[in-house]
């Protein structure tokens, strides 16, 4: 370890560089660093959590000399603009037509992502004990990929 402070890394990013800063700053490959946020998402949801809270906190290269009150309100402040134009973006692409044959596809997806969270509801209200969580994924994977074999020959 270093002596410096954290940054996000400005060249080795995906999302907001929040791995790769933590890679530089550790001295390890940063897929390794992905593949802890990963795992830590399937626990919980740790690592989106952790994640989230790290964009907000951690500085970029060229804040170092900020304190850290600065440092939280402009990432919030650039986290807010991107979110902004992320959906000025879709508010563009949902006004196309061609969009609009999709939304479609669309809508099943967020009712099978309702009916998802319905069911992680209330397994963990233990109100269907009935179900095997198991083999919940490997259905829906099979189910999924049918759907689209049935889709792309129709």
């Amino acid at each position: 370890m270093h002596g410096e402070r954290i940054t996000k890394s400005k060249t080795d990013k995906v999302i907001d560089g929040v791995c790769g800063g933590l890679a530089e700053y550790f001295g390890i490959d940063p897929v390794l660093v992905r593949l802890v946020f990963v795992v830590l998402v399937f626990l919980d949801g740790l690592g989106l959590l952790l994640y989230i809270i790290l964009v907000i906190i951690m500085p970029g290269a060229q804040q170092t000399g900020q304190s850290p009150k600065e440092t939280i309100q402009e990432n919030v402040k650039e986290i807010s603009d991107r979110v902004k134009e992320a959906g000025e973006g879709l508010g563009h692409a949902f006004s196309n037509k061609t969009v609009q044959r999709h939304s479609k596809r669309a809508g099943w997806f967020g009712f099978l992502l309702i009916l998802l969270g319905i069911f992680f509801l209330l397994n963990n209200l233990h109100l269907i004990p009935w179900v095997d969580r198991d083999l919940l994924w490997p259905i829906i994977i099979i189910l999924v990929g049918a759907w689209l074999l049935i889709r792309r020959w129709s």
